[in-house]
């Protein structure tokens, strides 16, 4: 006797990628993601690795990277019958998506560091008597004695 398979309906497939049910529908529509049955009342159900998928699809979109170009992937899986024919093409892909999320690391560690020394400037401002304005920022000796103002902080002056 086989064990059922543990399915999760949208909500659940939501919940544990941490989005919303609608975006879980959408995708469903798109075609990223497929159901693998329907319940008896009708409800879509979806295996485990749904969850994967959507949890992958929300990363690259945080990225930047279009749901048009994120369909293209999903399309070459699908369209293509052998591996052989799908993997140059999504190892294309996957290589211009890893120079994407390097070039955001460094983006990212940038903002860090520039972060990092505002926030170092900004602990210096305690006890200060001054209307926090550009001017009296931009005249205070703790802002006067760098080299260069964060950006941050800058932005916020």
């Amino acid at each position: 006797m086989h064990a059922k398979r543990s399915l999760l309906q949208v909500g659940e497939v939501a919940a544990r990628s941490h989005t919303t049910i609608r975006t879980v529908r959408y995708y469903l529509e798109q075609g990223f993601i497929e159901a693998s049955e329907r319940s008896p009342g009708g409800f879509y159900l979806f295996d485990q690795g749904v969850v994967d998928k959507v949890r992958f699809i929300q990363n690259l979109k945080e990225l930047g990277l279009p749901l048009k170009e994120i369909k293209a992937l999903y399309k070459i899986r699908k369209e293509k019958k052998r591996g052989n024919d799908a993997y140059p093409l999504v190892l294309e892909r996957l290589l211009k998506h890893r120079t994407l999320v390097e070039k955001k690391i460094s983006e990212y560690s940038k903002l860090k560091k520039e972060l990092s020394e505002a926030i170092a400037l900004v602990s210096e401002c305690e006890g200060c008597d001054k209307s926090p304005t550009r001017e009296n920022c931009l005249a205070c000796e703790v802002v006067k004695k760098r080299n260069s103002v964060p950006l941050p902080f800058g932005a916020i002056m």
